[in-house]
């Protein structure tokens, strides 16, 4: 009987035994570690499980380092915001009208206070975080605004505030310091009416609005009207004429009221009181009346030319000084804007550049506003038609054009217009920031369909072109549309509605939303939006507001005139920074109350986000857990009872070795 090794293949064993030591090397690896594999190809069927969480988990880190950042610059910007609010509180109620203080404090300090005020307004505004600049937008490299002295005085030859200020001032005062405004008295016979007359058709000085007076018979008032016999054409006049009748002339106490548009929009009125020889001189607003009509015109024209350079010095002067920063400290999609020319004879503006004039903020902003129609001004107007009939024919001319100065940097530009009409005509732009006219007509009624499109460009560098498009419709019209009315006149009122609503929608569409210049993805669908661009309008209004503010003075006098003088002009600064900084203009767009709900909205998008990162995350380390990790005590539990099969292999594989005849038996 043969006995060998052939019956126990020795070899087999070995390599079990050799997988056993593979097997034992891996869990004491799993035993150190807690990890099933140290390698990816040790993964085997979880290996596509395990890079898919890895992946995700690698996406969520990137959208948390994102919400890390954002969540600073939150943070420092609600700071900001909550001091702004604070700032805009404060010059609130830093000047009331009629509150001058002791011995004038009020008056004496407030435009270094209101300095202070716009000094640290330019600071937060050109706040940073780690070097990136928060307030301008897009343009987060730099500064959006210059220096505080550099805004009010000017650099390197540059206009800074002060100076558009003094030429926007003297361009309102005029040559004689009437605010543009020339008084005269006809010659004889009519040597007792008095002409006040504006000296140019201009956006500059006093406009007249209206007169009126309780000395019934005694004077005869003529209606504010447009000068069609001067030369050169003038603005508006109107007339104070005397009755001739000595015995029918103004009483003491009786009164002339003169109403005038100021610079900024706001009117005024001017009371012109007559009194008796005997309680002559006659005080600022007074005048002598007695039964001559030649001598009362003469002494009501002298009163009311020397009242009328004190409203310049007051009121016109707090007028131009809110007027100039409007030009100065210009808003999204509108110029910079400075005087044409001599200041005191001036009728136009020219549009500033950086090569004459501080730019006040160099952030992102858009060329187009909707808040202005995009520079774009819609009239509409009665036209004879020629030869006149009897009754005469009109055509109703409705008007687009680009308002004054053109800029091509600057709103809207009308490049073109289409009609599919019998009833319309229309008149194409003939050049460049030329205006388009719609004409409808009295006989020949627009007909339901009939369609105008206006093509508007925006200016570079983004040259988008818009269609503004309007049908004809019987019945209440909707977007895009306007009313057939019964008449030429009617329908055409309906089209310039209609065109203003639409001419708005595009603007704002131009406009877009300046927290969308600044955004972060937090998440695979969702992006927060938190950019922000000093002129905005909340921004805009505190800065015009302070810079106004501080460079108007009172200086101190024993003059009681001139302390007169000083308050008149304090109460007119007051009663304007009162209006720009009311609250009714808290849920205005842009205003710093809504701005800072809009961040209270990211913030929230923020935090939502990020609990649903830690939450998902948290899933996901379950995950991958159960994936790529082990169990200790499990694994230990493997290694003994591998040690032990490992054992018992060796002995009976040595045992086997080790068989022969001599052994067997």
């Amino acid at each position: 009987m043969i006995v060998n090794k052939s019956m126990f293949p020795v070899q087999t064993g070995f390599g079990v035994i050799s997988k056993m030591q593979d097997k034992f090397a891996t869990l004491q690896m799993q035993l150190g570690t807690g990890e099933k594999a140290s390698k990816l190809s040790e993964m085997g069927r979880d290996l596509p499980l395990s890079l898919s969480v890895r992946s995700r988990l690698g996406s969520i880190e990137g959208f948390s380092a994102n919400i890390d950042t954002v969540n600073l610059r939150l943070s420092f910007l609600d700071k900001t915001m909550t001091r702004l609010d604070k700032i805009e509180g404060e010059a609130r109620n830093s000047a009331v009208q009629g509150q001058y203080g002791t011995n004038n404090i009020n008056m004496a300090t407030l435009p270094g206070l209101s300095y202070a005020s716009l000094d640290e307004l330019v600071t937060l505004l050109n706040s940073d975080v780690a070097g990136r600049y928060l307030f301008g937008g897009s343009n987060t490299d730099s500064a959006p605004l210059p220096e505080t002295d550099v805004l009010l005085n000017g650099q390197g030859g540059k206009a800074g505030y002060n100076t558009v200020l003094g030429e926007r001032k003297a361009a309102d005062a005029g040559p004689s310091g009437m605010g543009r405004l020339m008084s005269s008295i006809g010659a004889i016979p009519n040597n007792t009416t008095i002409n006040l007359t504006e000296d140019g058709i201009h956006p500059f000085g006093l406009k007249l609005s209206n007169v009126f007076s309780n000395a019934g018979s005694a004077v005869e008032l003529g209606a504010v009207a447009a000068s069609a016999t001067a030369v050169p054409q003038r603005g508006d006049t109107l007339t104070v004429k005397f009755s001739a009748d000595p015995t029918q002339q103004m009483l003491p106490g009786q009164t002339i009221t003169m109403g005038f548009v100021l610079p900024d929009g706001l009117e005024t009125q001017l009371v012109m009181t007559a009194i008796a020889p005997e309680d002559a001189p006659a005080a600022p607003g007074q005048f002598v009346v007695t039964n001559d009509p030649v001598a009362n015109a003469a002494s009501f024209q002298t009163a009311l030319d020397s009242e009328l350079k004190s409203v310049v010095d007051n009121e016109v002067g707090a007028a131009s000084t809110f007027a100039a920063a409007k030009n100065f400290f210009n808003g999204p999609g509108e110029p910079p804007l400075r005087v044409s020319g001599d200041p005191a004879t001036a009728t136009s503006f020219k549009v500033a550049t950086d090569a004459d004039t501080i730019m006040w903020y160099k952030g992102q902003s858009p060329a187009v506003s909707a808040g202005n129609l995009g520079r774009l001004e819609i009239s509409n107007t009665a036209v004879p038609v020629l030869p006149v009939l009897t009754p005469p024919t009109f055509t109703h001319e409705v008007k687009l054009a680009q308002q004054a100065p053109d800029s091509g940097d600057y709103g809207f530009q009308i490049s073109g217009i289409s009609a599919n009409t019998a009833s319309m005509t229309t008149t194409p732009p003939s050049g460049a920031n030329s205006a388009v006219k719609v004409e409808f007509s009295d006989t020949v009624l627009t007909v339901p369909g009939e369609k105008i499109e206006f093509t508007l460009k925006e200016p570079p560098p983004s040259n988008v072109e818009r269609t503004v498009a309007l049908t004809a419709v019987n019945g209440k019209a909707g977007p895009g549309q306007f009313t057939i009315g019964a008449n030429g006149a009617t329908t055409a009122k309906n089209f310039s509605n209609a065109l203003d609503a639409a001419m708005t929608g595009a603007a704002a569409a131009a406009e877009g939303n300046p927290r969308q210049s600044v955004t972060a993805q937090v998440d695979d669908s969702t992006r927060v939006n938190y950019g922000m661009q000093a002129n905005e309008s909340g921004f805009l209004s505190l800065v015009r507001t302070m810079a106004a503010m501080s460079v108007e003075t009172y200086p101190p006098t024993t003059d009681p005139d001139q302390d007169k003088l000083n308050r008149s002009r304090f109460d007119a600064m007051a009663v304007r920074q009162q209006a720009a900084m009311s609250e009714a203009h808290n849920s205005e767009a842009g205003s710093i109350e809504i701005m800072t709900m809009e961040l209270g909205v990211a913030r929230g998008t923020l935090d939502n986000s990020a609990k649903r990162h830690t939450d998902y995350k948290a899933q996901l380390d379950n995950l991958l857990s159960d994936v790529e990790t082990v169990s200790k005590e499990d694994v230990a539990m493997e290694i003994l009872a591998l040690q032990t099969r490992l054992q018992a292999s060796y002995q009976t594989t040595s045992m086997v070795a080790k068989l022969s005849l001599v052994n067997f038996i």
